[in-house]
């Protein structure tokens, strides 16, 4: 696929009328003369006019950006650098160029680099090229917020050698590189106490579920224990009864639901003014469940082209699942549409199929009252993410004031 489309400015016709014009003009008047030292510029301007053109035809030509598909992953506030690598196969340097590039404003860099533009920022760095060379130029950013940039609008300007008019090269495919920055995190006091026990696969001194797959030992017999649960050899290796014992292990499992709208006071839903902060309680409570190694799934009212239209994250545990939920939280943008959180509700209601802890983060319609119903009767518990004074807490759920 060709990479870049190359503008030699309106002007390049006028150019060559006006070099052919003056070869014309002395090549008559030499001959009109007789004055064979007029012949003399008429050579120099057909040099000129030819070595022009073998500039037009050679600058830039074969020139590459390497464009590989790499993802940048960001705090806001973090510094990196943007790199772009270069290789100019053509027979003609490029000189005292310009690298232009723009993007939105979730990133910035230093103001020597870049100036406001409608589409967030404009970056400029100089940037020159040998024949049959290659070249690595990096562009220190900052991430200043939340989203996902790319980059766009890749323009290389730089001066012809001998008529020193622009030429301008524009990159025609998707650069592939994007800078994701997470959300911020944001407190959720009293997180420490929220938990679903339900038989499972982690590990725990206290769970009230056994693994009958896992022995760990045995101990002395005492008139509770099931008959069925001695253990013969060692009872009789000790002389008295041996009880066995098991792995305890239990199943702390979130599914948190993001609720990124709220209603009008007729009833419409838009997206929430507080979206940000939302985003940021709910980065909190998937570092906490990555941190306590939970079981962690998350839905979010947001529209995709996919199997599932809204955003969704499978249960997962450990350090790659608090990425990908932490990358699914970028991703989200103010512009896309919204699914009415009632029909997100009665999706993940179809969807349960074993004893959760369910966390909503941002407005409870009462219309949607009657799912939380249906989650307390078979025994979940539904916390919500309120907020007073600034800070976020994490409380039962409750029908006006009337706890679950």
């Amino acid at each position: 696929m060709k990479q870049w489309k190359k503008d030699l400015g309106y002007e390049n016709h006028k150019y060559y009328d006006f070099l052919l014009a003056m070869i014309l003009l002395t090549g008559v008047l030499s001959l009109f003369l007789d004055q064979s030292i007029l012949l003399i510029p008429t050579s120099l301007l057909v040099v000129i006019a030819l070595s022009s053109k073998w500039y037009d035809r050679y600058s830039g030509s074969s020139l590459k950006l390497f464009n590989h598909r790499t993802s940048i992953r960001l705090f806001p506030g973090e510094d990196t650098s943007l790199r772009f690598r270069f290789r100019n196969n053509s027979k003609a340097p490029v000189l005292n160029g310009r690298l232009s590039f723009q993007s939105n404003s979730n990133i910035k860099a230093d103001e020597s680099f870049i100036r406001e533009s409608a589409k967030g920022y404009l970056f400029s760095i100089p940037l020159s090229l040998m024949s049959e060379g290659e070249k690595e130029v990096r562009v220190p950013i900052k991430a200043e917020q939340r989203g996902v940039t790319k980059i766009t609008d890749i323009q290389y300007r730089f001066p012809h050698l001998i008529k020193f008019s622009p030429i301008s090269m524009d990159f025609l495919p998707l650069y592939e590189t994007e800078i994701v920055i997470y959300p911020i995190q944001k407190p959720v006091y009293g997180i420490e106490e929220v938990f679903q026990v339900a038989p499972g696969e982690q590990r725990s001194s206290f769970s009230p579920f056994e693994d009958l797959l896992t022995p760990v030992g045995t101990r002395d017999y005492v008139s509770s224990d099931p008959f069925h649960r001695i253990h013969w050899k060692a009872s009789a290796k000790t002389g008295t009864l041996q009880t066995k014992v098991f792995e305890r292990q239990v199943d702390i499992s979130w599914t948190i639901v993001v609720n990124v709208t709220q209603q009008t006071r007729l009833g419409n839903e838009h997206i929430s003014r507080n979206l940000e902060n939302l985003l940021s309680y709910a980065s909190y409570l998937c570092h906490f469940a990555a941190q306590n190694n939970y079981d962690l799934e998350m839905l979010i009212n947001m529209r995709r082209p996919h199997d599932r239209p809204f955003f969704f994250q499978p249960e997962g545990s450990g350090n790659q699942q608090l990425k990908d939920s932490l990358e699914l939280l970028a991703r989200i943008q103010v512009n896309q549409l919204f699914m009415p959180v009632e029909e997100l509700m009665h999706r993940l209601h179809h969807e349960l199929y074993k004893k959760k802890t369910i966390i909503i983060v941002g407005d409870i319609p009462e219309h949607t009252y009657r799912y939380i119903r249906k989650w307390s009767r078979k025994g979940m518990k539904v916390f919500q993410v309120q907020v007073e004074d600034g800070q976020a807490f994490l409380v039962p759920f409750s029908y006006r004031g009337a706890s679950v």
